[in-house]
Formats: C-alpha cells, structure tokens, sequence
C-alpha cells in the first residue's frame, strides 16, 4: 500500500495534470451518500489549488473539474434517493444509524431547497442532503439549478485558498517573506473568524444545557432574587433563554480576560514579553505595500465609520421604538469611553511607537470603541436573520474587530495586550447591553433579511468615501537606532556577553543556543557559505510540495522552517545535507544589533544557531523535522565551526553554552 501511495505521488509529481482526474473524482466521491464522508476531498482541493499557486496547474481547469465532479456527485445521490426512497432506510449505514438520515431530513425541512447549499459546506450532511431532497420529491429542475448554484460556491472556497497558499510559497522563496507574511496573517484572520462564529454557534445548544443545568441546580438552593432571576432566565416559555445563557457566559469570560491583562501589564509578565516580540517581529516585516493595505484596512474602524454606523443603529431602533435599548447603548458607549480614559491616566503606559509619545494606550479605547460598535451592531443584526446568516455576521463583525486591532499593534498606535483588553472591556459592556435587551424584549423581533446587506452598503459606501477622498496616511515607524559600534579587542575580550546566550520565543522563554558570533557583511556570509556547500532555502516546485505528503522524502527535499528571536525572523537561513537521508544541518542568522569596526568600516555582527535536525517517519504525513536533541552544544559548535571556513578568534562560554566568534577571512 505505501509504495503504491509513494508512486502514486510520483506520478503527480511528474504529470501534476493528472492531478485534475483526482480533483473531479474527490468531488464526485465527497458528495455521493456514505462514501462521501471518507473521502478528503477538501483535501483534494487545497493540494489541487497549492499545485495552481505554484504555476503547475491551470485555475479555470481546476475550477471546471471540481465544479463537474460536485454537480455530478450530488446528482447521482439525488437519483439515488429518486429512485429508492423506499428502500433506503433498510439499506446499510441508514437501517443501523437512522439518525443520519433523521439529521438530513429535518435540515431538509427547516432550510428547504436552501439546504442543498449549505449541506455542502457542513461535513456530515454534505453526502446525506441530496438524498433526502430526492426522497422528499423536490422537483429535478429545481435541485439541477441549486445543485450548480452550490457547486459554484463550493469550488472557489477551497480551491483559492490552497491557491494563496501556494502563491505564498513561491513568494517567500522569489519575492519578499514579508509579503507573504500580511497575506497568511489576513487570510487566516478571516478563516479563524468564520470557524470560530461556526463552532460557537454549532456548540451553543450543548453548552447552554450544560450551564443551565449548573445554574438551576444553584437557583434551587438560593430562593432570593438572584434565584429567582436565574428560574427566569431559564423558564422554557421565555423564547431567548440560550441566549441570555450566553451572553451571561461572554459577560464572565470577557471579564476574566480583562482582569488577567490588567494583571500580567501591572505585574510585568509575561503578556509584556509577547508584546514586545509582537511589535518586534511586526516591525520586521513592514512593508510600504503592508503600511498601504493595513491603513485602509484600518479605515474600517476611524472615527467616521465608527460615527456613520452610530448614527445608523441609533435610527434603527427608534424606527422601531427601542428607545430604552438605544439609550442603555449610547450611555455604555459614553461611560466604557470615560473608565477607559480613567484607566489609560491611571496606568501611564506608553505606545510602542515612541512618536506617539502623548497618548496612554492601556485598553486600548480605539479597539473598544470598535467592539462597542460593532459587537452591538452584530447583536441587532443576528437577533433578526436566520441561524446560518447570524453565523456570517457573528464571524464577519469578528473580522473586522481583529484587522482594525491588528492594524493599531502593525503600526505602534498600542501593545497586543491593550488591544486585548480594550476588547475584553468593551465585549462586557456589549454583552450587559444584549443581556438588557433581551431581559426587556424577550421575544425575537421581527426578520430583517435585508438589513445585512443595507449595513454592508453603508459600511462600503462610508470606507469608500474616506479612501477616495483622501488615502490614510501610515504613521511613520519609529526610527530604528543605529548598531552599537565595538572595536574587534572589545568584543573578543568583554562585549560578546552583550549577546544572548538562547533564542528566546514569543513568550521569552529560552530556546536553541546562539553558539555563533559572527562579524560580516550579509554578501560575504553568503558567498563564503555556499563555498562550503551551503545552500539558501529551499527551491519551491510541483515535487517539492507533494513530498510534505511522501513517506519516502528526504530531510534536503522539506521546506526550512522559519524561526524567530524576540519576535523578529532569522534574516539568513542555509542548509546542508547531513550524513543520511533523514538528517540535514540547518544555520540560521539574526541581527544582533552591533557592529564591529575593523579599522576602515563598521562590519555587522550576526548572533546564529547550528542546528541538527532529523526527519523522524513516525510523524508522518506530517513530515516534521525535529532537532536532534542528542547533539550537545559542544558538538554542534565543532560541526558549525568546522564547515564554515570562517576565522575562528575565540572560544567562549555563555552560562554553559560555548559560542564561537567568528570573522570571515575576507572582512
């Protein structure tokens, strides 16, 4: 079986437009009844859309094929039920598991022909909808028309984003890491946020019945009026009482948030060393491309938009005579504002933009104002549409609230941690303001469809005004000091303990040892390394990304992956094959912040680790290469020293670690 796989991976390697044959029949075998929910086809589509990133396969010969094996796939099953809705349910999974099929038909029933595009996104009833409309006696036409509906929806949302990925790839290896590093941050803020409204939203039944159960134990033993609130909230006759389990829920969480920052900024630790190595590594990779897309980005939160959707709310509600609701909303807006304000004079913290020198940034009132704003919005807006459409709004409000935070922490405007708790701050008066509605206005208002789509265009029209008028200008980074200059005597004799001994992590913690210290220019390092043998990265192709998923992949053929040092990546990456298949050395490079004069200029100094890392088969599909944790410092300062052809001027311990100090013979 595995030389099978092996070959036939090969095969795809060599001919990637075979790979369009596997893509029709994933789509086809996904969407047929049983079969379909062991079959990868989403798999399938991410690996059929990295090998299109990568130039190897054609995008509209991939869209067409995948786009025919699901119509054809979820038509055979639609016959399939036609043709034997009589028999089906003695048939084998349904006569043993029946509540499959009950899942399917009362899906079926609550969203009709709808349903045959939303099965296809939601795993297990993706198979079992097309059967069910096929026995329920939906007209052929009309599934005809939905089924293509769906299956062009269904393409484009797992094809394109194993198409970025790919893309991404080459770009890091032909263009610019950083590049690539805005776009995976952006594409998976918007892939987390949809997942997480879903999961949320797919376990609220469960958990509310768990919390509720808890709380009416609680109300049982407590008669007063905290008790009988609690039987309220969980009177079944009361129509939002998961919700209001919820939102009681978001109110502790968000709660407990806020004081857990409050805490660990006062105390120092250890959320202050990830912002640090955020903004660090942020910095790092700045782009003017970057600064562009993320100040526009961020226009999604200005004051403008922020005012504009104010003011839309507010004539919302008193078109439908909600005025308790907006003024509970427009004081928590005017009150979280002024306790933020309060807490920032009190806290004295600094941006970490140090041109931002007049403003204290701990919460964040930009992030909460976002939160307050959108999250209320969200909450109106979900109250009024259907459960799948809640979901998009929940999930999209979420998207915005994160690109606008992370859009302040790219350019310095505050730290991950204000953003953080400017959020959790502002989420608990949301939260409040929901739970008083609700209490007030327990029944669902009346659906608003439309009102999505009204927000969007006002949302549109308000960021499309502000960009056409004028494009935001990024603030300015904070300039970056100039190296420490040491003389060659200086750093050989005192200064080397300047430098760490460890790469630390995001968290700070201590990683790999920095055994090297090396003074050259960032040319000459290459040259000299690949004299040695040494190769930079690793090149991207068709064989290079199927062989994440071969069994019998050599160590030389996988990717390197990135590293960071207080947030900020290895600028210099080179690899050299070790003494078998499975091992490989890897070096990696970061600044060091000094420099070394050697009489005639000032030479960069260059902190880097040598690493021994092995391919180890049980990890497999996953490829992963870990480093050879047998290989003491000591022997990887000799490895490293000895297949660099660099002078060696001393030999040093760091607390335990030996570190060589190194200077290229040509500096």
């Amino acid at each position: 079986m595995e030389h099978a796989y092996i070959h036939l991976l090969h095969l795809l390697a060599g001919h990637s437009t075979w790979m369009l044959a596997v893509v029709f029949l994933a789509a086809f075998l996904e969407a047929i009844a049983v079969i379909g929910t062991f079959i990868p086809g989403s798999t399938a589509m991410f690996l059929a859309g990295a090998l299109t990133g990568t130039g190897s396969l054609s995008l509209a010969w991939v869209f067409v094929w995948a786009i025919v094996g699901a119509i054809a796939g979820d038509g055979f099953s639609f016959w399939v039920g036609d043709r034997y809705k009589e028999r089906i349910v003695l048939l084998w999974p349904f006569r043993t598991h029946p509540e499959v099929l009950d899942a399917g038909q009362r899906f079926f029933l609550k969203h009709g022909a709808k349903s045959v595009v939303l099965a296809r996104f939601i795993g297990p009833l993706r198979a079992i909808v097309p059967v069910v409309a096929g026995m329920m006696n939906m007209p052929p036409l009309r599934f005809l028309a939905i089924n293509i509906l769906s299956a062009l929806l269904w393409a484009p949302a797992h094809i394109l984003p194993g198409v970025v990925f790919g893309a991404s790839v080459l770009l890091a290896g032909a263009v610019s890491f950083r590049l690539v590093v805005i776009l995976a941050m952006l594409v998976c803020i918007v892939w987390l946020s949809f997942r997480g409204a879903g999961f949320l939203v797919s376990h609220a039944n469960a958990w509310s019945s768990a919390a509720g159960r808890h709380l009416g134990s609680w109300a049982c033993r407590h008669p007063g009026p905290l008790g009988r609130a609690a039987r309220r909230m969980l009177d079944p006759e009361t129509p939002d009482a998961t919700h209001l389990l919820l939102t009681s829920l978001i109110v502790l969480v968000a709660g407990a948030l806020f004081f857990g920052v409050l805490d660990d900024v006062v105390s120092g630790d250890p959320l202050t060393t990830i912002d640090l190595s955020v903004y660090h590594f942020l910095q790092s990779v700045r782009t003017p491309w970057g600064d562009t897309v993320l100040a526009a980005l961020g226009t999604l939160g200005s004051s403008v938009t922020l005012i504009v959707l104010t003011v839309t709310v507010a004539l919302w509600m008193l078109l439908e005579r909600r005025w308790r609701t907006i003024t509970y909303w427009l004081a928590a807006v005017v009150f979280s504002q002024l306790l933020i304000l309060g807490l920032q004079l009190a806290m004295h913290r600094a941006p970490p933009n140090e041109l931002m020198t007049s403003q204290y940034v701990f919460p964040s009132n930009h992030v909460a104002a976002t939160v307050i704003v959108y999250g209320f919005l969200a909450f109106l807006l979900a109250r009024r549409v259907g459960k799948v459409e809640g979901v998009l709004v929940a999930g999209a409000s979420t998207i915005v609230v994160i690109v606008v935070a992370l859009s302040g922490v790219y350019f310095g405007r505050y730290w991950v941690s204000d953003a953080i708790g400017g959020a959790a701050l502002a989420y608990v008066w949301v939260a409040l303001i929901a739970l008083t509605a609700m209490w007030r206005h327990p029944h669902p208002p009346a659906q608003r469809p439309f009102m999505p789509l009204a927000v969007l265009a006002i949302i549109v029209l308000s960021v499309g005004l502000q960009l056409g008028v004028a494009m935001p200008t990024p603030p300015d980074s904070a300039p970056q000091p100039p190296p420490v200059q040491l003389t060659e005597a200086q750093w050989k004799l005192s200064d080397w303990k300047r430098l760490p001994c460890f790469r630390s992590d995001m968290g700070g913690d201590h990683k790999e040892p920095l055994t090297l210290q090396w003074v050259s220019e960032p040319a000459s390092l290459r040259e000299q390394l690949r004299a040695q043998g040494w190769v930079e990265g690793t090149d991207v192709s068709a064989h290079s990304l199927l062989s994440l998923a071969s069994p019998d992949v050599s160590a030389v053929s996988l990717p390197v992956l990135p590293k960071l040092n207080n947030g900020v990546p290895s600028s210099l990456v080179f690899m050299r094959a070790g003494e078998s298949r499975e091992e490989r050395y890897v070096l990696r490079f970061w600044p060091s912040g000094y420099a070394v004069d050697n009489g005639t200029s000032a030479v960069p100094l260059w902190v880097g680790t040598f690493a021994h890392e092995r391919l180890t088969r049980p990890s497999w599909p996953l490829n992963i290469l870990r480093i050879d944790r047998d290989a003491g410092p000591f022997d990887a300062r000799a490895k490293a020293a000895a297949g660099l052809g660099a002078m060696v001027l001393a030999e040093v311990d760091c607390h335990g670690v030996p570190v060589s100090l190194l200077v290229s013979p040509m500096e």
